[in-house]
């Protein structure tokens, strides 16, 4: 029998010596496997959830089986209803079906780290989850914790797969092909390429893969900056964390982004960056985190100690990294640069919540020129998971004759996850739940704050929606881009 109240191998600090015990790590799966059978709040949410519920209740059924087959039940006597039982025969048949209960211990290896590895850190289970610390629940179970130091355990023992290494990467591939744009990208729809890419990087041959622009959003803002002078008096001032999506394969959302904040009169900066290092947390590669991550705090804690409020203009996935996933930065005890940590945290906004602040302290114009219609707005998992609240559907609301249907459901994406060969399927499926809502609703436009996220709907859905950022639908509402 399991003790759910024994947190004892409930490590998710780094620093700490169990943390990296794989039998611990192998208790705890164990604990917490058993709870979420137990209450299967989360069912629907990702592949993770369906694969152990049907792992454990084959091991029930199994037992149910050997049971009937050793003639000590007949096989009509097993489920029946327990209410149409006389008074005294229910107890007993409850018990002897409380028997046929798979449990974790007896999982198979491959059956325990599948879940793991179909768990892709959509987080929505956290929100849900009726037993997390942030509910003071005494089993202190954070499951999106649990798959990410599990990753880390068997990450350090094998190392980081071939595959990890290439998509974690994401600066050296978002210059490398932004230099030799648009050949990357021709070369990047080639058959024999791709099948190079499965074979050899894992990455799915029929995943359809963002597109490199040979003018990235910094070279853009460094041209911009020659020709536009700073605000007078701003109302605010910004460094943008453009991610290194947002530079190399999506130039035109930043572009719009500090078309937006300059036409509020906002004083515009932008970081020196690299990717915010979330691509090294997948496989839990600690490591490579903390190389990737702390240039960047240093950085950005240099501006907020100048005044600037830190605006992320990329996928969600960035402005939750450096809002909470840096506090996993091993700081070594030291002081300062933990208070960097937390500056950046608490001093870090997704674009649309920092445009939603300034309409809270009455500096967003709201001279808008054009209606857009009705738009379907797909809320992402990373925003969710950031509880910021539905900043960019109140954005919307603000223009004139505007309708947004609100349609929360994961696009099963995640970066790296949904690249990958293995998963390509699963991911897939979980985007078809999502398209299909948003077909259900026929709209003006489709949005959504993250970027992966489009491209995944694009191809779901067979490029017949094709969404576009928040931002991107404020600056049609403007007229900004009549003027562009």
């Amino acid at each position: 029998m399991i003790n759910h109240s024994d947190t004892s191998q409930t490590v998710y600090d780094i620093r700490q010596e169990l943390y990296w015990d794989a039998g611990s790590l192998d208790t705890e799966l164990n604990r917490v496997y058993d709870i979420c059978t137990g209450c299967r709040l989360c069912f629907n949410l990702c592949p993770s959830f369906p694969v152990l519920f049907d792992a454990l209740d084959a091991q029930g059924d199994a037992l149910r089986q050997s049971a009937i087959d050793r003639g000590e039940f007949e096989a009509a006597e097993i489920k029946s209803d327990y209410l149409d039982l006389p008074e005294g025969e229910q107890q007993a048949q409850a018990s002897a079906e409380a028997t046929f209960i798979g449990s974790p211990e007896r999982l198979t290896h491959a059956e325990k780290w599948e879940v793991v590895d179909l768990c892709y850190q959509c987080k929505l289970c956290d929100s849900i989850c009726p037993y997390t610390p942030e509910k003071e629940h005494e089993f202190q179970l954070d499951f999106p914790r649990l798959m990410l130091r599990s990753q880390a355990v068997r990450t350090k023992q094998r190392g980081v797969k071939m595959n990890d290494r290439f998509l974690a990467n994401t600066d050296a591939a978002g210059k490398m092909g932004s230099l030799m744009a648009p050949v990357s990208n021709w070369g990047n729809n080639l058959a024999p390429v791709r099948f190079i890419m499965e074979k050899f990087l894992g990455i799915s041959r029929h995943r359809v893969l963002p597109r490199f622009h040979r003018l990235t959003f910094a070279k853009w803002f460094r041209r911009h900056r020659k020709t536009r002078a700073l605000a007078d008096n701003p109302a605010g001032k910004v460094v943008i964390f453009a991610t290194c999506y947002t530079n190399a394969n999506d130039p035109g959302l930043g572009k719009t982004a500090v078309e937006i904040l300059e036409h509020n009169n906002i004083e515009v900066q932008l970081a020196r960056q690299r990717c915010c290092g979330a691509p090294y947390l997948s496989p839990g590669d600690f490591g490579g985190f903390g190389k990737q991550a702390l240039p960047n705090v240093s950085e950005l804690a240099g501006w907020v100690d100048k005044g600037y409020q830190i605006v992320v203009t990329g996928p969600p996935t960035c402005s939750m990294t450096l809002r909470q996933d840096y506090s996993y930065l091993d700081t070594q005890g030291q002081a300062a640069l933990e208070a960097d940590i937390a500056k950046v945290a608490a001093s870090t906004l997704d674009i649309s919540q920092y445009l939603m602040q300034l309409h809270k302290g009455g500096h967003l114009r709201t001279d808008f020129m054009h209606e857009i219609g009705e738009i379907n707005y797909h809320l992402p998992c990373h925003l969710k998971a950031q509880r910021s609240g539905y900043k960019s559907r109140d954005l919307l609301n603000l223009i004139p004759g505007t309708k947004v249907n609100m349609i929360d459901k994961c696009s099963g994406m995640d970066g790296g996850w949904g690249m990958k060969a293995e998963f390509f399927d699963a991911s897939m499926a979980v985007a078809g739940k999502l398209v299909a809502q948003l077909q259900k609703k026929p709209a003006d436009h489709t949005c959504s704050d993250c970027s992966l996220a489009g491209m995944q709907i694009r191809q779901a859905s067979g490029g017949e929606i094709d969404p576009l950022h928040p931002v991107t639908l404020l600056h049609r509402a403007y007229g900004l881009a009549d003027a562009s």
